[in-house]
């Protein structure tokens, strides 16, 4: 290190002098290294972060600019389409442009592609591979025109687009009109067919000049649009196509289901300790008179038929609950008596499937004891007084009175019947520590019996509550007799039950009881509210015997046509009363808009 020359100023020594008096420094020399070598660092990492980020951006712009190029690939025009535009900007006469429109249709090559004729945006190679509902047709254009074929498929789109298709509903008659008419002009529409799919489900399609008419009755819901496919019967076939694309137009299209479709039919979870069946059908052939064997020939039997059914209504299988209506029938062959009921537990009652059960079987079984052979004879000798009485009203076009027959034991019979009835109903009651209310129950039962020695049917019935019984055409008239009267109650839905205490008393059961003569009858019918609500819609209507009628003949007797299910035939010889039965029940499930209970029919049917 070169020593410093003395005597002369530090600021005119040479700079070695000065560097030299510098590096005498250590510290500040390796300080000054570090944050140079910093400085040098910073820099690198700095110059190649922006180099990177400068390559990405341009490789990022590169790719936005490729599919920009691909979107907007435009045909580039043809010669005749260049004239096409240079007349629609020309042709002022036709279509004057203004400085506004001119600025709308900017470009020439923006122009080309607005008139040049586009692809519909839905194409199909063929109607027949189209998926779903569709109409397809063809249309002819009349004279030569020059206008492009856009012209008229936006027309015909538009008349499609205009027209309101109304929403229809299973099996009602339905039929809309799409109008081609007003916008389109010499072209007529040729060959229209629906496709399978939609023939299948019911429609036709038909034209009517340049109308088209779509109808038919509906057999399944619909909630597809409903394709127009078309096409000009001249397009030629491109190369390696089977057919020209059908330009697709979609509309909206509703078949509603059919109100019965929305019922569900849920099975009961809970029986609450009183289980069921849904349905019950039952058929028996009853021999009131015995065939009788004699030296030389065999008199045959006389016999009735006894038919019933019973239905869950759809209101009940709706929510899954169980059945509340009951029949029942018995035939004592010692005595000769015959015996039926029908009840209809209330819908509000919780336990009411049990009140009707033990109203049908216990009003029986009583009636059956007490009407023993003995009674029978007593019975006999009174009737063959009062009998030319009760003719004699007849003849006159009125049933017989209480009155006219000596009733008052078999009124008793009948009213200790109606008792024990509702008794086992409230000693039921009692064991679920429920209230007899729990179990209402209507009822509407009858004894009957045919003496030979008089040649008559002798009928004693009672009817508590709503429904209906009758007994039609009796000694060969065309006359019914109704067995009673509904009880509508004080309110509209309500009635009367056997369960409630005011119907108990032996004054209000003498008032229910019915005591009938006839030589003959074609048929007694016992039905439930499921039944007359439909048929009999008011307390007059099942009064009067043209209804009971008309409902017996064209429902039931000989079958009908106009129910989907059919009718049960009830003098078809060719079925057993079982089979006759199970044709009942089957026709129980009748549609009737607002009348879903449950249904339940009883007919005796007279065979002789």
């Amino acid at each position: 290190m070169l020593p410093t020359p003395s005597g002369i100023p530090a600021d005119q020594l040479p700079f070695y002098y000065r560097l030299n008096e510098l590096t005498q420094n250590n510290e500040t020399i390796i300080i000054l290294s570090i944050l140079a070598f910093v400085i040098i660092l910073v820099s690198i990492i700095a110059t190649f972060l922006l180099t990177r980020w400068h390559y990405k951006s341009k490789t990022d712009m590169t790719e936005i600019t490729r599919n920009e190029k691909k979107q907007t690939v435009r045909k580039i025009p043809s010669s005749a389409e260049m004239k096409k535009v240079e007349s629609t900007r020309l042709d002022t006469d036709k279509d004057p442009i203004t400085p506004f429109k001119a600025a709308e249709l900017g470009t020439l090559e923006d122009v080309v592609e607005k008139v040049t004729p586009q692809p519909p945006v839905d194409t199909q190679e063929s109607p027949k591979k189209e998926v779903g509902l569709a109409v397809t047709f063809q249309y002819r254009i009349q004279e030569k025109d020059d206008r492009p074929e856009s012209y008229f498929t936006k027309q015909i789109t538009a008349r499609i687009d205009a027209t309101n298709i109304p929403a229809g509903s299973v099996g009602v008659p339905y039929e809309f009109i799409v109008d081609f008419t007003p916008l389109v002009e010499d072209l007529i529409i040729i060959d229209p067919k629906p496709n399978e799919d939609f023939g299948n489900r019911g429609f036709a399609v038909t034209f009517e000049g340049n109308k088209m008419k779509i109808t038919g009755t509906p057999r399944d819901s619909v909630d597809d649009p409903l394709r127009f496919c078309f096409k000009n019967e001249n397009k030629k076939t491109k190369a390696g196509q089977d057919e020209y694309p059908y330009n697709t137009y979609p509309k909206p299209f509703i078949i509603n289901p059919h109100p019965r479709d929305l019922w569900q039919n849920l099975p009961v979870t809970d029986y609450e300790g009183y289980q069921n069946k849904d349905f019950d059908a039952k058929g028996q052939t009853v021999d009131y008179v015995p065939a009788q064997k004699g030296f030389l020939s065999t008199t045959p039997a006389k016999s009735i038929e006894v038919i019933a059914a019973s239905q869950r209504g759809r209101s009940h299988a709706h929510v899954g609950k169980p059945r509340d209506d009951c029949f029942h029938f018995e035939f004592d062959k010692e005595t000769g008596w015959n015996f039926v009921a029908v009840a209809d537990g209330a819908g509000s009652a919780k336990y009411s499937r049990k009140g009707s059960e033990l109203a049908c079987h216990t009003v029986i079984s009583n009636l059956r004891a007490n009407l023993s052979t003995e009674f029978n004879q007593t019975l006999q000798n009174r009737m063959a007084i009062s009998l030319p009485r009760w003719k004699d009203h007849f003849e006159n076009s009125m049933p017989p009175d209480n009155g006219d027959i000596e009733t008052s034991e078999l009124g008793n019979i009948f009213h200790n019947a109606i008792y024990a009835a509702y008794m086992a109903i409230h000693e039921e009651s009692q064991k679920r520590n429920a209230e007899t209310k729990d179990y209402h129950t209507t009822l509407l039962c009858a004894a009957f019996k045919y003496f030979e020695n008089l040649k008559c049917w002798f009928i004693i019935s009672y009817w508590v509550g709503d429904g209906g019984a009758a007994i039609l055409r009796w000694n060969n008239k065309e006359r019914v007799l109704v067995l009673g009267e509904p009880d509508g109650g004080e309110f509209a839905g309500q009635t009367k039950f056997l369960t409630m205490k005011e119907e108990i008393n032996a004054e209000a059961i003498r008032k229910r009881l019915r005591f009938s003569f006839c030589e003959s009858f074609e048929s007694m019918l016992f039905v439930t509210d499921g039944i007359t609500d439909p048929f009999f819609p008011s307390e007059s209507a099942v009064a009067d015997e043209s209804r009971w009628l008309d409902f017996y003949e064209r429902k039931l007797k000989n079958g009908c046509e106009e129910e989907p299910n059919g009718c049960p035939a009830l003098f078809d010889e060719t079925k057993s009363p079982q089979e006759k039965a199970d044709a009942l029940l089957q026709w129980l499930d009748f549609w009737s808009k607002g009348n879903h209970d449950d249904r339940t029919i009883l007919v005796v049917k007279n065979k002789d």
